[in-house]
């Protein structure tokens, strides 16, 4: 019949191209970029690096937001509900400790899974992809630890490595900028190419594997983070924050005290 013989035929319109089924569109990666700068160089970086994606021909990838860690940290549980991917840009303070503005992140990933038996049931960043930048400075032995602790918790917590992190040494004699352009246009291409499915792919690399390993093949990370350990609470699961706030109370009090007594006067 005359409806049989047009059955499954679609007229287009000039200059018009059919649609692919919705199974074949690509979803878009949206790409949260987060920072801990203790002098404002990683931040500055990571900026730059925001900048020139959002200018750059050929981008076909979401959204680049950029949060300081902290920023990035109360809205952790809902990170990978809005993002696909995850840039970290940050440096070691002091004894390999994080730098400002970075501390709460870090907590975050160091919260230990929840177990029931063996079974690890916490995973907040499942199904994301991440990949790191690390600033730091040789002089120092615990040379980017934090970057270091940063990559490996990441994968603890279900992010998929993407791309080998990349470490630059601030007592280099030069060409680092020649190195974070190179690694952030490996990364622009891998955002640009991949999708969300390649959350379940293998990882790139393994955290201590790579270009930075040093004679036995591994690079070392000091996870002894005195500042985070307090943010997080003893292993216990009690927290210092209240204690120390108690102890400002109690000292407080004894002060009024002996005010009033004229201890002090």
């Amino acid at each position: 019949s005359y409806v049989a013989s047009h059955r499954g035929c679609h007229r287009l319109l000039p200059g018009r191209l059919p649609r692919p089924p919705p199974s074949r569109l690509q979803p878009n990666m949206n790409v949260l970029v987060v920072y801990g700068s203790e002098t404002g160089t990683t931040k500055r970086k990571v900026k730059a690096i925001e900048k020139a994606w959002g200018s750059r021909a050929g981008k076909k990838f979401g959204s680049v937001t950029v949060k300081s860690g902290d920023e990035a940290a109360a809205d952790f549980a809902s990170i990978k509900d809005t993002y696909d991917a995850i840039v970290i840009g940050v440096s070691s303070f002091g004894d390999g400790d994080p730098p400002e503005g970075y501390q709460l992140f870090l907590a975050e990933l160091y919260k230990p899974s929840k177990t029931e038996g063996e079974e690890v049931v916490r995973k907040p960043l499942e199904g994301m992809q991440h990949a790191v930048l690390g600033f730091g400075s040789t002089v120092y032995e615990t040379y980017q630890n934090c970057p270091r602790l940063t990559d490996k918790l990441l994968e603890d917590v279900g992010s998929r490595r993407m791309l080998q992190r990349l470490e630059i040494d601030e007592m280099a004699a030069g060409g680092e900028q020649k190195e974070i352009d190179a690694w952030e246009g490996k990364l622009f291409d891998l955002l640009n190419k991949g999708s969300p499915a390649d959350a379940k792919k293998a990882p790139s690399n393994k955290w201590d594997e790579g270009e930075f390993a040093n004679d036995s093949g591994k690079c070392d990370v000091d996870d002894r983070d005195e500042l985070v350990l307090q943010l997080q609470g003893s292993s216990g699961g009690g927290s210092t924050m209240p204690l120390i706030a108690v102890l400002v109370v109690v000292v407080a009090v004894a002060v009024g005290y002996l005010y009033q007594t004229g201890a002090l006067n």
